[in-house]
């Protein structure tokens, strides 16, 4: 038995089907790869985010280690960070520490303590994302509680093509409420 071919049809592909196969394929590249930068833009918003987040926690501890100077009322009712300044309208915590604060003597007072505190704090923050400002806002009477809020300038990468612009900045702003 002998098979015989049908008049017409030629076996493999033709190239109208290799044309619309690669422009689907190259549409699901273009898609994969949108999705990659949005995946690393967010990682790196994320990043950012939680870096903020433990630094407010790190004032929120060393305010907790000076209850002599944050929960006796002696804090100014607020104070701002920018980059490595500190601006508070006594001028406690914008105060150089002193000497005796920076090794293991016991003469610190609790002032020169909340300074150097603050003034690491502000150096480390600054380091990390120079971008930052920060507001601490206490109260003055017991029981003390302070408003530790950080903001900072961040870039969004678009997901689709209902915004404006391929990248988008905004200033979100981090709030940590803290009882020393």
């Amino acid at each position: 038995m002998t098979r015989r071919r049908r008049s017409g049809a030629q076996p493999g592909f033709s190239l109208i089907e290799v044309m619309v196969t690669l422009v689907v394929v190259a549409i699901g590249v273009l898609g994969v790869s949108k999705l990659q930068a949005a995946s690393v833009s967010n990682t790196q918003v994320s990043r950012v985010r939680s870096l903020l987040s433990l630094q407010a926690g790190s004032l929120a501890a060393a305010m907790h280690a000076n209850p002599m100077y944050w929960a006796s009322g002696k804090a100014p009712a607020n104070f701002t960070v920018a980059g490595t300044t500190v601006s508070d309208p006594g001028g406690v915590l914008s105060a150089p520490p002193g000497s005796s604060c920076t090794g293991t003597a016991p003469a610190c007072t609790p002032e020169q303590i909340a300074a150097l505190d603050v003034q690491t704090w502000a150096g480390n923050l600054s380091t990390q994302l120079p971008t930052y400002s920060g507001t601490v806002t206490c109260s003055t009477t017991a029981p003390v509680t302070c408003q530790i809020s950080l903001s900072w300038s961040e870039k969004y990468v678009a997901t689709n093509t209902a915004s404006a612009q391929a990248t988008q900045t905004g200033t979100p702003t981090f709030t940590l409420f803290v009882s020393p």
